[in-house]
């Protein structure tokens, strides 16, 4: 399998997006289908996948100063361009504009969310996965050791800390990495494990199974007929149970099968995916506009429901193309001459396999 993109985890990272959306847009429109915890499943498929990626794609590359530097290149070229415009925007709307703008970003915090550790409204959920793109270097490094010199000493103590990290979990703020850690974790020992089973003996009948199985869940806890066992999501942030599951979702999908396909691999949802973090930040803004011009509970609402979702996904598409995209390209040709010029210069600077990030997270 071509480990530089699988459509079905595209298709299911779209999917999040759109269950964060409907989150947070289901008390305005008044829709009668409320879904628990749904904004807080997609957040946790984020984590996951973001987990599961990591250790899939780059734990079986050699860990060097070019390796590292491929890596940093391709997670900042990824998230900077439509944060950080998307951030300068917030700014100047909400000290120049609307006082009142959903993301109050000021001269008192943009600092902080400039070097990504922000906690305004959906930027929360960006500062723990930028945490962990610096912890998994640790974890690469740790895991190379291992393979190059049986050196069991620095899995060990990322062990003990990780361990210490999990038991204190529910103590951390939920900007820090230590209050989200389990579902990363969980989601790297997916992606190592997925990353060892090939393509060529697989069941397709009992993958077949397993999907099926894996939606079933998914529809039964959205729609409300599984009551989560959460009172707050809080508590279902701190759970082993949701990071497990989160994990065991990605995984399962990352294998083929006619129902993963029809539901994740089509035009559609796969499209999302690759807007996910578009849409992920344009839609409170776009959610703010319509609470502007129809404050109040309206029959209107319900109609303007089909047309909401058109701006969302709309927007995002063109954000997606005039902001990501270039964004991306300009990031990774500086960093190329970055290369070129100073990593020769560090030890062991030995040059890595090639690496993509069609199918990474965000």
């Amino acid at each position: 399998m071509d480990k530089t993109r699988i459509d079905a985890i595209t298709g299911l990272r779209g999917l999040a997006a759109l269950l964060v959306v409907y989150g947070h847009t289901v008390s305005w429109f008044s829709l009668p289908w409320k879904i628990n915890f749904s904004g807080e499943i997609g957040v946790m498929v984020f984590f996951s996948l973001s987990g599961f990626l990591m250790a899939y794609l780059y734990l079986g590359k050699k860990f060097s100063a070019l390796s590292v530097a491929d890596y940093a290149i391709s997670r900042f070229s990824r998230i900077a361009p439509a944060y950080l415009v998307i951030l300068l925007f917030s700014f100047l709307i909400y000290t120049y504009i609307d006082p009142n703008f959903v993301y109050d970003i000021s001269s008192k915090n943009i600092l902080r969310h400039i070097f990504f550790s922000g906690n305004v409204s959906v930027f929360w959920s960006i500062t723990p996965e930028v945490e962990f793109y610096f912890l998994f270097v640790l974890v690469w490094a740790a895991a190379s050791r291992y393979v190059t010199r049986v050196d069991i000493a620095g899995l060990l103590f990322l062990t003990f800390g990780a361990l210490i990290f999990l038991s204190y979990r529910d103590m951390f703020p939920g900007t820090f990495v230590g209050a989200k850690l389990h579902y990363f974790l969980f989601g790297v020992i997916a992606g190592i494990v997925r990353s060892r089973i090939g393509t060529a003996n697989q069941d397709g009948k009992a993958i077949l199974v397993l999907h099926a199985l894996l939606l079933a869940s998914m529809g039964l806890m959205e729609g409300g007929w599984i009551a989560l066992p959460f009172a707050s999501n809080k508590e279902f942030y701190s759970s082993i149970l949701t990071a497990v599951f989160g994990s065991f979702l990605v995984f399962g999908f990352s294998f083929p099968s006619a129902l993963g396909k029809f539901f994740f691999e089509n035009k559609a949802i796969v499209l999302c995916g690759e807007c996910s973090f578009s849409i992920y930040l344009l839609h409170m803004p776009i959610i703010y506009v319509c609470h502007k011009f129809l404050p109040s509970p309206s029959p209107l609402q319900m109609v303007l429901l089909i047309p909401f979702v058109v701006l969302v996904l709309g927007l995002s598409w063109l954000n997606f193309q005039l902001i990501e995209k270039p964004g991306a390209r300009l990031i990774r040709f500086m960093g190329s001459a970055f290369k070129q010029k100073f990593i020769p210069l560090l030890p062991l600077a030995t040059r890595p396999q090639p690496l993509s990030v069609e199918s990474e997270t965000r």
